[in-house]
């Protein structure tokens, strides 16, 4: 007999009347791999995803009868995931419960008792080398102290077995979708979103981002054949929107121009995809501005591109490890985009340390006087549970902050499990009186006439 495995990665449902739903990529890589070993694949059977947020009471239930289950975990889905957890181990105490994702709170040495009492163990950064090892080693029933990169909750106490095993080749791990592992989902009468990888790490180490601080290294590239076989798939089995996971997409000009030609083709043969999401490289180029050129011109991805600025303060990108363009290469750069008809966004973070009241008006006002008048977009910035900016400098700058509620896109709240954000309102440099009156001017700023409005 068989053990019953089950994922759980919900989103918040997208789109017009909620019909759309985000593919659980992660949980999907964790069983892709999983499945390359022999063992694993002759003595577990999948039970199911669950890819977005359902009935507590009912899911709690229906997946209590499993052996082992598995949690992807981020802001979006942390407060779900650790109450239908905690309802999973009342129900079912035997169930072993594996938490991974950016948002557990690995650095806390009472994780196991005032934060997740309920998880048995939780996995430290890239997953798939890790969980594979679980596996295998419940199935012989022997103990997971012996696997590298795992917390276990040793009667609330904390066993560290150390960092884990970085995978070297990403190849080694298969597509989720060219392994079949989404052929029962895909069927469903959703508008379904996609991940897609093209690379993975990034080599920046921004104290706010908890992106470099779980996959800092040198970029490992996916196969070519592989990406372009992912976006035939995502054409055949009609994905309205492919999210595109590079941390710095044109980051490899001549390679990413071969994906967005992929792209295109299979987009105007199929229908499909027919929205994208990008992060573009942080230190863009012309050929970056070519590749969103290429884009626009295609008639179906009028995405723009976006410019992650953060702010123009030296001090505080000096702070915060934010290596940031020159600001005569940001004029040079809104002044090419402009002539490429390309429309750029810069996006601006306000509350980060070092960051002052002074500053920031010289930031907004400098950006206008550049030229940039199509977009700025200002984020609050947010502490992250496993970043350097919460975990090292809240202290030294005297962060403080306020948790919010979190309505994601579509406004749709879940009144048992809300999901929220830890907003940064006060710093060392910005009293609370400052912030305030820097949020109003960039809130002012979004209703001021463009020159060519």
């Amino acid at each position: 007999m068989k053990f019953s495995i089950a994922f759980v990665q919900p989103n918040f449902r997208q789109g017009p009347g909620g019909v759309g739903a985000y593919l659980p990529y992660s949980c999907g890589l964790l069983w892709a791999f999983a499945l390359t070993r022999p063992l694993i694949k002759e003595n577990f059977q999948l039970d199911r995803f669950v890819y977005q947020r359902e009935d507590l009471h009912e899911a709690a239930i229906s997946l209590a009868n499993n052996d082992v289950i598995a949690f992807s975990t981020y802001v979006w889905n942390n407060n779900y995931n650790y109450t239908l957890a905690k309802k999973i181990k009342e129900i079912n105490p035997k169930a072993l419960l594996v938490f991974g994702g950016p948002q557990p709170p690995i650095s806390k040495k009472n994780i196991f008792t005032d934060y997740m009492p309920f998880a048995d163990l939780v996995v430290k950064q890239e997953g798939e080398l890790t969980f594979a090892a679980i596996l295998e080693s419940f199935i012989f029933g022997y103990g997971f102290d012996n696997i590298k990169g795992l917390l276990i909750n040793n009667n609330g106490t904390v066993i560290d077995t150390g960092e884990p095993i970085r995978i070297g080749n990403v190849d080694i791990v298969p597509s989720p979708y060219l392994t079949g592992v989404f052929d029962s989902l895909v069927p469903l009468e959703k508008e379904w979103n996609a991940t897609l990888e093209t690379n993975r790490g990034c080599p920046y180490q921004c104290t706010y981002c908890d992106w470099g601080s779980l996959t800092y290294s040198k970029i490992k590239k996916f196969n070519l054949e592989r990406v372009f076989a992912e976006l035939e798939w995502m054409g055949k089995n009609k994905i309205g929107f492919a999210d595109i996971a590079d941390a710095n997409f044109g980051i490899f000009p001549e390679r990413d121009n071969m994906v967005v030609d992929k792209l295109i083709e299979v987009q105007q043969r199929t229908g499909f995809p027919y929205r994208t999401g990008w992060s573009w490289a942080k230190n863009q180029k012309s050929s970056v501005l070519e590749i969103a050129k290429k884009l626009i011109d295609s008639g179906h991805f009028n995405n723009g591109m976006t410019v992650s600025l953060q702010t123009l303060d030296p001090t505080t990108l000096d702070i915060v490890k934010r290596s940031n363009l020159e600001i005569n290469r940001v004029e040079e750069i809104i002044e090419e985009a402009a002539k490429y008809n390309v429309p750029v966004n810069a996006e601006m973070i306000l509350g980060l340390p070092g960051e002052t009241l002074e500053s920031w008006e010289n930031t907004l006002f400098g950006l206008l006087e550049l030229g940039q008048d199509d977009s700025i977009e200002v984020w609050n910035a947010q502490l992250l549970e496993n970043t350097e900016m919460n975990l090292e400098q809240k202290e030294k700058f005297q962060i403080k902050s306020q948790m919010v509620i979190d309505n994601f896109y579509n406004g749709i709240t879940a009144d048992e499990a809300p999901e929220y954000s830890e907003i940064v309102v006060e710093t060392s440099t910005m009293p609370l009186n400052d912030m305030a009156k820097s949020y109003a001017l960039a809130s002012f700023q979004f209703i001021l006439p463009s020159s060519s409005g």
